[in-house]
C-alpha cells in the first residue's frame, strides 16, 4: 500500500520538481532545492493518501500544474518574508537586494504557472463540452413503444423503503456484541437465494473502535418485498470495509490495486451464494484531457471483505451472484446524458432550443432520488426512472427508462400516441388519498397492466413503515385503487379497469390463453354510460369481465351459456378483463 501511494505521488510531483528546479536556476540554493522538494513530497503524499487521485491524463496535467504553483508560492513566501539579519549590515543590504530580485522572478514564475492553469482549465472545459456526443454514443440504448405486461405480483417493485428496512435493522442492533461500537450503513437491494432483499453492513463508528476490533462482526439482511419480514443478522467477520482505516479501508484497497481507474458512486455490499460478503465498485477509465468516460467500457472491482483479494471485471462478466455490477450512480449518469444531450450540449443550454430534451425525475430511492431498483421477469436487477420535459407546468411523462444493472443497456419506453402522467403527478394524487394520516407516497414505478400504463406507489407512514399499495391509471387519473397487499391491489385495479370500460388492448398477445366453458353465474353493472358483464366459468375461479362497448352481445349472456374467449390469467389472478367473447348459438 505504501509503495503504491509513493508511485502515485511521484507521478503527480513532477510539477513540483520542475517548479523547484526553475527556482534553483534563479537562486542557486541546492540545499533549499533538496529540502523543499522532500518536504513538499511528504506533504503531497498525505494529500494523495486522503483524496486518492486516479492516474489519468486529465488529472496528471491539472494537478501537476496546481502543485507546481504550490511549490512556486512556497518559494516566493520564504524568499520575501523569512529574511533573517545574521550578517554584517552591508552584506545584509546586498543580500536583501538579491532576495528582492529573486522574489520578482519567483513571482513571475508563479504568475506564469497560474496562467497555464487557467488556460488548461478553460481548454479542458471546452473539450469536455465538445466530447459530450462521444460519451452519449457510448450508451447502449434501445427504444420500445410498449413495456412488458405485468402478469403477477412476483414482478412487483420493492415494498419496503430503504428507511423502513434500515429502521427494522436498527431495532435489532442489540443482537450484536458491543453494538455501541458500530453503526449501520451501506444499504443495497439485491437478489440472494432467489429472494429480493436488502443487505446492510455493520460499520465502525470511529477510529478507536476500528483500532480495537479490526473487523466488523457481520451484516443484516431483510426481505424487500415482504412488509412483515424481520431482518436477520449474519455473523461473518469482515476486515475490509469502508469505515476501516489505512490498508483495511475497502476503497483504499481497491484504489491501491487499480489507481488508473476512476470510481463511480458509493461502494456497495453484495452477498455470494455461500454468504460471503463482497464490496463492489463501478470503475471506468477517463480519456484525454477532458477526462471523459465511456459507458460501454464500465468495469467492476470486486473485493473479498475477508481476505482482501481484489479482482477487476468487465461489468457484463462479473460473477453471477453480483446483481448490480453497475451502481445506481453510474445508471443515474446514463439517464442524464441520454435525456439531456441527445442533440448535443448547446441544445440543452440557455441558448439552445431544447429540442428532444428529457429530464429525469427525482422520485427514486437511489443516487439522490433519481433511481428506483426493481426486478424483471428473469430476476435481473433493473433501474427505473421516468422523464419529463422539464416544464414545471406539465405533469406529462415523456417516457421512462429501464437500465440493466449488469449489461448497462438502457431501454427507453415511449408511446407517442398516448400521453401519460409523470411520477410527480402520481405522487401528488397518492398523497391526497389519506390526507388526515399524513402518509408519504414513495417509490413510484410505471407498469403495463393488461395494456394500461399504471403507476404503482407505496404509501409509508412518518416512520417509514409500509401501509398500502396505490395503483393509478397513468392515462385516466380517475382510476385510483389502494389495498393492503400487492395481490389485492392488483385484483381490485383490474376489476376497476373493467367497470370503467377500458378499451386498452393487451400489448403481448402471446400471453393470452384460450378459455372455453359454461357460465355458472352472470352479473351486470351499469355506471350510467356503459354495461359491464362479469361471469364465472365452471372450470375457473377467476371473475371475467367484459365491457359491452367492446362486445354488445355480452349483455345477453346468461347462466348456462357456453362461451369461448382469450384472457391473460396466471396462477394468482382473481380478476381478468377480456376484450372479445363468443357465445355459442347466440347469433345463429
Amino acid at each position: 500500500m505504501f509503495i503504491d501511494f509513493i508511485s502515485v505521488t511521484a507521478v503527480f510531483s513532477i510539477g513540483v520538481v520542475i517548479s523547484n528546479l526553475l527556482y534553483f536556476a534563479f537562486a542557486r540554493r541546492l540545499k533549499w532545492l533538496i529540502g523543499s522538494t522532500i518536504t513538499e513530497f511528504i506533504i503531497l503524499y498525505g494529500v494523495f493518501y486522503m483524496i486518492m487521485l486516479e492516474k489519468n491524463l486529465s488529472k496528471l496535467i491539472l494537478f501537476n500544474l496546481v502543485f507546481a504553483l504550490f511549490a512556486a508560492l512556497i518559494n516566493l513566501f520564504f524568499q520575501t518574508v523569512l529574511v533573517v539579519d545574521r550578517k554584517p549590515r552591508q552584506r545584509f543590504v546586498n543580500e536583501a537586494k538579491n532576495n528582492e530580485r529573486l522574489a520578482g522572478k519567483a513571482f513571475t514564475l508563479a504568475l506564469a504557472i497560474f496562467g497555464l492553469i487557467v488556460v488548461f482549465a478553460v481548454g479542458r472545459s471546452i473539450y469536455r463540452i465538445t466530447s459530450i456526443n462521444e460519451v452519449y454514443q457510448s450508451i447502449e440504448t434501445k427504444t420500445q413503444k410498449k413495456a412488458p405486461l405485468l402478469t403477477s405480483t412476483k414482478e412487483m417493485p420493492i415494498a419496503l423503503a430503504p428507511e423502513t428496512a434500515k429502521r427494522k435493522m436498527q431495532q435489532m442492533f442489540s443482537v450484536i456484541p458491543n453494538s455501541n461500537m458500530y453503526e449501520l450503513d451501506g444499504l443495497t437491494a439485491q437478489v440472494v437465494d432467489g429472494q429480493y432483499v436488502y443487505v446492510a453492513t455493520v460499520e465502525f463508528n470511529g477510529f478507536f473502535k476500528w483500532l480495537k476490533n479490526k473487523s466488523v462482526p457481520g451484516y443484516f439482511i431483510v426481505s424487500a418485498t415482504d412488509v412483515n419480514a424481520q431482518p436477520k443478522f449474519i455473523r461473518k467477520k469482515m476486515k475490509y470495509t469502508p469505515s476501516a482505516f489505512f490498508g483495511d479501508d475497502a476503497a483504499r484497497r481497491i484504489y491501491a490495486e487499480f489507481p488508473t481507474y476512476a470510481s463511480s458512486g458509493k461502494i456497495n455490499l453484495e452477498i455470494s451464494d455461500d454468504g460471503t460478503p463482497y464490496y463492489i465498485q463501478t470503475m471506468y477509465r477517463e480519456y484525454g484531457v477532458s477526462g471523459r468516460m465511456h459507458f460501454n467500457e464500465l468495469k467492476t472491482a470486486v473485493l473479498n471483505t475477508i481476505t482482501g483479494d481484489v479482482k477487476l471485471y468487465d461489468a457484463k462478466k462479473t460473477p453471477s451472484f453480483i446483481d448490480a455490477p453497475i451502481t445506481a450512480s453510474a445508471a443515474s449518469q446514463m439517464n442524464e446524458y441520454y435525456g439531456r444531450y441527445v442533440n448535443g450540449w448547446l441544445n440543452q443550454s440557455w441558448f439552445g432550443s431544447k429540442r428532444g430534451l428529457k429530464v429525469p425525475t427525482e422520485n427514486g430511492i437511489y443516487a439522490s432520488g433519481k433511481i428506483t431498483p426493481m426486478l424483471d421477469k428473469k430476476g435481473r436487477l433493473q433501474y427505473f426512472t421516468d422523464f419529463t420535459s422539464g416544464n414545471e407546468d406539465q405533469d406529462s411523462a415523456l417516457g421512462y427508462s429501464l437500465i440493466d444493472a449488469r449489461s448497462g443497456q438502457l431501454i427507453y419506453y415511449r408511446d407517442a400516441k398516448s400521453g401519460i402522467m409523470d411520477s410527480d403527478g402520481a405522487i401528488s394524487i397518492a398523497d391526497k388519498i389519506y390526507p388526515e394520516k399524513k402518509w408519504d407516497a414513495k417509490m413510484p414505478v410505471l407498469y403495463n397492466i393488461d395494456g394500461t400504463p399504471t403507476w404503482i406507489i407505496s404509501l409509508l407512514d412518518s416512520k417509514g413503515i409500509f401501509k398500502k399499495y396505490v395503483y393509478i391509471n397513468a392515462v385516466d387519473n380517475d382510476i385510483v385503487v389502494d389495498a393492503d397487499n400487492a395481490q389485492d391491489a392488483l385484483d381490485a385495479y383490474r376489476l376497476h379497469l373493467s367497470t370503467k370500460g377500458s378499451n386498452n388492448q393487451s400489448t403481448n398477445s402471446s400471453k393470452l390463453k384460450e378459455f372455453s366453458g359454461v357460465a355458472l353465474r352472470v352479473n351486470q353493472t351499469f355506471d350510467g354510460k356503459r354495461t359491464i358483464v362479469s361471469f364465472l366459468l365452471d372450470s375457473q375461479k377467476v371473475v371475467f369481465s367484459i365491457n359491452t362497448d367492446n362486445y354488445p352481445y355480452a349483455q345477453f349472456l346468461e347462466a348456462g351459456d357456453t362461451v369461448h374467449f382469450k384472457a391473460n390469467v396466471t396462477a394468482d389472478t382473481q380478476f381478468a378483463t377480456i376484450e372479445s367473447l363468443e357465445i355459442e348459438n347466440l347469433t345463429k
